[in-house]
């Protein structure tokens, strides 16, 4: 499952789209350098996508430019963003940040209760982590020590401090998933199927 295919499916959800005006979507978002996905990547997934039948192109000219392909999103391709949302929010082993890219386009792909699990368990991983790291500053052998760059405490100190920003973060969007606002971002449950 490609990040790419990702962000095809997820613009595509809202309105059909050519190609061009997806890489302006892909150049506002900062996506080259937030998470790798360059234009050649979105080409190649409306390509991929479209032969497999997840998205239709359709050749459209508006007065006398050329034709561009505007592509749709069909049923079967609504279903795989679902798949592919779902995978990058269950497989935080990483703890990388495909975890919130994957987070920025679940509207429409995911029930409250499927969010909130997700949360979950990343806020139980993030913790494992920031255990293990506090145990590795904690515990490190006096030898060891002494021939590690002094930079390296910092370095370590610094990642607990970024996962306890992280729990925080989470913390804040469970309470606000639980309030019960913003209804149109999930669906319900069945909707998917």
């Amino acid at each position: 499952m490609s990040k790419a295919h990702m962000v095809v499916l997820s613009f595509l959800k809202d309105k059909p789209l050519h190609g061009y005006q997806m890489g302006l979507i892909v150049d506002q978002l900062k996506l080259p350098g937030w998470v790798g996905i360059t234009m050649p990547a979105i080409y190649k997934a409306l390509q991929a996508l479209e032969k497999s039948k997840h998205i239709r192109g359709e050749e459209m000219r508006e007065g006398n430019n050329p034709p561009r392909t505007v592509y749709h999103l069909n049923p079967k391709g609504r279903e795989y963003l679902r798949q592919i949302v779902t995978n990058y929010l269950a497989g935080n082993e990483m703890l990388d940040r495909d975890w919130w890219l994957a987070l920025h386009f679940a509207s429409g792909c995911l029930t409250r209760s499927e969010l909130l699990a997700a949360i979950g368990k990343r806020l139980s991983r993030l913790k494992e982590v920031e255990k293990l790291k506090k145990n590795c500053i904690q515990n490190l052998d006096p030898e060891i020590k002494d021939k590690i760059p002094f930079v390296h405490a910092h370095l370590l100190a610094l990642g607990v401090r970024y996962l306890r920003a992280e729990q925080r973060t989470l913390d804040e969007l469970t309470r606000d998933i639980e309030s019960g606002a913003h209804s149109v971002f999930f669906i319900t449950q069945g909707e998917h199927k």
